[in-house]
This record gives C-alpha cells, structure tokens and sequence, in this order.
C-alpha cells in the first residue's frame, strides 16, 4: 500500500525576500504584525513560524517578493555531496506523491557552477528519495506544482519551497501595464520610507497607470496586499486549507473601507489616468483617489501639510533627459507654493536636486526595475492651528 502523505510541519523556517534598499521597510512590516525583529542578511529575512504564518505573511505583506520556506542548509563541493545532502532531506513531509517539482537556482562563488547540471541532480535526488518513500517506481507528476529553488553560495547549498508562486507584487488589480510601470511592492515601500500617513493628504502628480496612489489608498484603508490573488500553496491539497481562511477572514477583518481620504493623482497623459481609473477601480478604491489629467507644471492645492510621493520620467523610457528635467523643474516650484507639504521622489537622474531647486534633507539607494535610483526626501515645515 502506498504510503500517504501529512501536512506540512507545524515549525518552519521562514524565508522572505525583498528588492535591494527596502529590506528596512519590509522588517517594519513583520514588526508591526508582531513577528519581532528579523536580520536582514543578503536581501532576505527569515524568521521562525508555522503554516499559518506562511499564508498570514503572503496575504498581509505588502514589500516582500515571496514568501519562502527554507528547508535545508549543507555544504557541497561535488556532485555526489550535492545529490547525497538533498536525498537526506524529508521531501516527503512537503511533496506528496503526486507533486510536479519545478527546481530552478543559482550558483555563484562555488565549486558547482553548473547551474542545468545541479537542477538535474537536484530533481533526481527528489524523485529518488520520493519513489522509495511512497514505494512507487516513477512519480506521475500529475498534481499541484511546487517551486523547488536551490542557492549554492560559496559551496554552501540552502533549499526553498516557494509558498508564493508568482510574486508578491502582483496585486491582482493591475491587468494592463502603462509605460514604465513601478512594482506594487516597490510603491508600497516608496509609502512607508515617507511620512504619508491615512489622516493627511497624499498626491501623486505623476500617477502613471495609478499604483503609488493605489497603494496609498490600500494602505490607508488597511486593505492588504494580497486579499485579491490566490498563491501556490492555495493549489496544494497537503497545505490545509484552513489557514488561508484564517488569514484572509483576518485581514478583511482589519479592513476600515468607510474612511474618508483626500487623496490625489494626475499625470498630463489622458490615456494613463484612464488606466489609472481602470486599475483603482479593480482595486476597490475608486472612490478613494481624485484622478485629473494635468500637467505637474499646473499642480496644486488648497490643502496643508501633506505628502506627495511620486515617480517622475527619467528621461530614458518616458521623454527624454531634456523634458525630464523641465518636469523637475516645475515640480520642485509647484512644491514651493505648497503649505507644509513634504515631497518624496524617486529618480535615477543624477542632477534632480539640481533642476528641482531644492537639496533633499536625506536620500537612500533603491532599485527600479534593476536601475539603481535615489529616493529624494523633502520634509515639509507642518504648520499647526497656531501660525
């Protein structure tokens, strides 16, 4: 008879990346959902937690790229030790006999270079150690799909599961892309490095196809960031279901729809703000965001203290440097005019401050799209009920 599988262990490893730069604001998030505080060691995060904790942190995270379990750590420095330290390894605890394993990695600083060679020995020394424990010659691979990913740094081999599938950037609501698009996940930290907060105003005036303010929105509605997709582990039948109904009941629990936002976006493209519109409205926030189509030369408000965050042209895919340059020039007066606004800009253009008009009181180094940028802090004098 053959054997039958369990559910996955009750105490995992737990492993969370994130883009180069935001590893800060992704450890304030496990913070605030009371996970403690977890090192951050080469763009990744790994904490101590159980299956409910891996549906909890896919539902509510809002930075992270995926949410991994991490299974095993060996050291290898030939083929033979590499397929000896992953048979050794309980597979049977994680892939039922059905399971179709996709092993995807990389080697780098290692005697195993060869990334196709290590997959193939790493997905022979799976199927063996599956075959003798469920006393089948061959598995069917006909079930769910479970993302194997293997790292070999430095001859050091870590295994992980991927409990996300794809990632965590995609929300769900954004199903057209505009042009030079930011990841929900990079907006998200964009948010949380600032002073935005749910009780001010907020303004994109470069919104795009809408996702800074989307976010914003999300965030300040307590919507998170993961309520409106499903994940891989929701496609495998030894991942009890009732953990993913735990979290997500939970986080729409938290959720406060019915507060009142003065928030703003515009861009001078009509067909970007159409998009944003199209986009805000799958997200359940429509009604949250005023979305105009207006040049940022023409940006202002009657509102004080506020927090604009916005991701403006660079000048490579969107207009040239040129007309980048004007756009930072008429933010950075549109800026002046405002009353106790702070401003937040991220950029890969070397002379922002220069065109802006203005030195930032801080910077910090964060990737777009694998371009390195400078998010620009301006901190805005707030004005009390006493000037």
């Amino acid at each position: 008879m053959m054997a039958k599988y369990g559910f996955f262990p009750e105490k995992l490893n737990i492993t969370l990346t994130c883009a180069s730069g935001v590893e800060k604001a992704l450890k304030s998030e496990l913070t605030r959902l009371g996970y403690g505080d977890a090192p951050a060691i080469n763009g990744a995060l790994t904490i101590e937690g159980s299956p409910l904790d891996v549906a909890r942190l896919n539902v509510n995270l809002r930075t992270a790229d995926r949410v991994y379990i991490r299974v095993a750590q060996f050291t290898a420095l030939t083929f033979d030790e590499l397929f000896d330290g992953v048979k050794s390894i309980k597979w049977e605890e994680f892939f039922p006999v059905d399971a179709k394993v996709l092993v995807n990695g990389k080697c780098v600083k290692s005697k195993l270079f060869a990334i196709s060679a290590c997959q193939s020995i790493v997905k022979k020394a799976i199927s063996d150690r599956l075959c003798r424990v469920y006393k089948t010659n061959r598995l069917s691979e006909s079930g769910a799909e479970y993302g194997l990913e293997f790292s070999i740094f430095k001859d050091e081999v870590t295994l992980y599961i991927n409990t996300s599938g794809a990632g965590l950037h995609k929300r769900g609501y954004r199903d057209l892309v505009g042009i030079a698009p930011i990841k929900e996940t990079l907006a998200s930290a964009l948010l949380l490095f600032s002073d935005f907060y749910k009780e001010k105003p907020f303004a994109d005036p470069f919104c795009g196809s809408g996702t800074i303010a989307i976010e914003a929105a999300r965030i300040a509605l307590n919507i998170a960031g993961g309520v409106n997709r499903t994940f891989a582990f929701n496609r495998w039948n030894n991942f009890d279901k009732k953990y993913f109904d735990l979290a997500f009941s939970e986080a729409k629990d938290k959720e406060d729809r019915n507060r009142k936002l003065e928030f703003f976006a515009s861009d001078i493209d009509p067909k970007a703000v159409k998009l944003a519109k199209r986009h805000a409205e799958r997200a359940g926030v429509a009604d949250k965001i005023r979305f105009e189509t207006q040049s940022v030369k023409n940006f202002k408000s009657d509102l004080s203290n506020g927090t604009i965050v916005t991701n403006p042209p660079y000048g490579e895919r969107v207009y040239d440097i040129k007309e980048a340059e004007i756009c930072y020039k008429w933010l950075g007066e549109a800026y002046k005019k405002l009353d106790g606004w702070s401003a937040f800009v991220i950029t890969s253009a070397k002379s922002f401050e220069k065109h802006f008009g203005q030195k930032c009181d801080r910077e910090r180094k964060l990737y777009n799209s694998n371009r390195e940028c400078k998010y620009y802090y301006y901190y805005g004098k707030r004005r009390t009920e006493n000037d």
